[in-house]
């Protein structure tokens, strides 16, 4: 998780990498957190042992968690604010953490064997983590979201399709090609303008009212107006060619 949240900080004020595409290595995008791992069951057992230290013992696992917790949620809020868009290639499980990643991503890509678990209702906490319980119910609705938070249910990449939680269902080894796609005709378009729609799209999901949201478009597009890019795209459209935008 360290590693991730380093990476996404540098693409903040990194220009020449345009889009992302977040998967997972193997045959799962990610099954969220090991509780088999070797940490996970030691701290069982060390618990169980000393009953009699026990709120010492859960005072520093509160610790712990609250560091773990805010890596994991620093990673997600920064997937929101880097300028690059972001696209979730999912095949196999997205669970827990996973995913609030593939929700906190602009666009979902998914496999046939995906299937996506909110699963932290399962083991004894919330089922409101990870950001489910703000993107769930502003893309699917509130009370599939509902459902799907308070259950715990597996999504599988039907469902999910079919509820729009995401964008294309493909065979699992088309799903990076399918990406790339994806990406190439977004780096067809001006990077400023992929930047200030990104910033527009996340500003107006929490527009207070329909005016604000034009307010917020009115501005970004006097701004872009003004640069080159606006009249390469007026000229590239109107001579049939691709446009050849600056990059940055």
């Amino acid at each position: 998780m360290e590693e991730l949240l380093d990476y996404i900080t540098l693409l903040e004020n990194n220009f020449e990498i345009r889009v992302v595409i977040l998967t997972g290595e193997g045959r799962a995008f990610s099954a969220g957190l090991d509780l088999k791992d070797s940490r996970v069951v030691i701290m069982r057992k060390v618990l169980e042992e000393f009953q009699r230290f026990k709120h010492l013992l859960a005072k520093d696992k509160t610790k712990r968690m609250i560091i773990g917790q805010k890596i994991m949620t620093d990673i997600l809020i920064k997937l929101r604010k880097i300028p690059q868009p972001i696209i979730a290639a999912v095949k196999g499980a997205a669970h827990g953490a996973a995913f609030g990643l593939a929700l906190a991503s602009d666009i979902r890509i998914v496999g046939e064997s995906a299937y996506f678990c909110n699963a932290f209702i399962k083991i004894g906490v919330s089922g409101a983590d990870c950001g489910s319980s703000y993107w769930l119910p502003r893309l699917i609705g509130y009370s599939r979201a509902a459902e799907i938070i308070y259950t715990g249910k597996n999504v599988e990449a039907k469902e999910a399709d079919r509820i729009g939680l995401v964008s294309k269902v493909v065979p699992d080894n088309k799903i990076i090609e399918e990406s790339i796609n994806i990406a190439k005709e977004m780096l067809n378009k001006s990077p400023m303008g992929i930047r200030f729609t990104k910033d527009a799209l996340n500003m107006n999901v929490d527009a207070p009212s329909f005016e604000s949201a034009i307010k917020l478009e009115n501005r970004t597009q006097t701004v872009l107006m003004n640069t080159n890019d606006a009249m390469e795209g007026m000229f590239s459209f109107l001579e049939k060619r691709d446009p050849k935008y600056d990059k940055w």
